[in-house]
């Protein structure tokens, strides 16, 4: 068998180990190879300027352990909008890192992102309507109906930002006809309805709709009926 030149088996063992040394992927122990959620993550809020629990991060490195001294940048990373109280800053000895998120004035989710290097987590934070509010007329103020035929009423609680709240419990109550319900609660788009079937006199009814926020008036002209 032909033996190879020294000269050639060195090169070749060169050549292999430069090949296996540009396969490895493995980070330097003081590069991040991820950054993870540690708290604060999926919290409730309420909107407007309100401050949000510490969001936390760590930041580690390919074998596991924490990083210190990292550098971190925040941002909010959605439509809904807010700010936050850090915007870069450095983890600890524990390789953590920490903003708080200010809500917006807009109801919704809003994702919050922690950079260091090519790694990235996103935290969110829902934002829920504040718990001052009013409610008004939204439909069947200033309308008319003949006696003795039923008119839709509805009512919208809103907090202080037009944000639709619900859950809010109403109270009915009428100068004249019947209504299909005395009391009622506010739903998703913060609407209550009730029914009101005006009569017998032919006259303008006042119905109530009352909160614990506000009480509104719904105004009913009643129409003698045709037949």
């Amino acid at each position: 068998m032909r033996k190879l030149p020294l000269f050639r088996l060195g090169a070749f063992a060169l050549a292999v180990a430069v090949v296996a040394a540009c396969s490895d992927k493995t980070l330097g122990p003081n590069v991040p190879a991820s950054v993870s959620r540690t708290s604060g993550d999926s919290q409730t809020i309420l909107v407007g300027n309100r401050v949000s629990a510490p969001l936390v991060a760590v930041v580690k490195n390919s074998g596991g352990s924490p990083l210190p001294n990292v550098q971190v940048r925040w941002a909010v990373t959605d439509t809904v909008g807010g700010a936050l109280t850090t915007i870069v800053d450095t983890t600890d000895v524990n390789g953590q890192v920490s903003t708080s998120y200010i809500s917006a004035a807009r109801v919704g989710t809003s994702k919050v992102t922690a950079s260091a290097g090519d790694q990235a987590t996103t935290f969110t934070v829902i934002l829920a309507p504040d718990t001052v509010g009013t409610i008004t007329p939204f439909g069947g103020d200033g309308a008319a109906a003949l006696v003795g035929f039923p008119l839709t009423l509805t009512a919208r609680a809103l907090d202080r930002f037009g944000n639709p709240i619900k859950g809010i419990d109403i109270t009915w109550s009428t100068s004249s006809g019947t209504l299909q319900s005395q009391t009622g609660t506010t739903d998703s788009t913060g609407k209550a309805t009730n029914v009101i079937t005006v009569g017998p006199d032919t006259c303008k009814v006042a119905i109530v709709a009352s909160s614990r926020f506000n009480s509104i008036t719904f105004t009913v002209s009643v129409l003698p009926d045709s037949e």
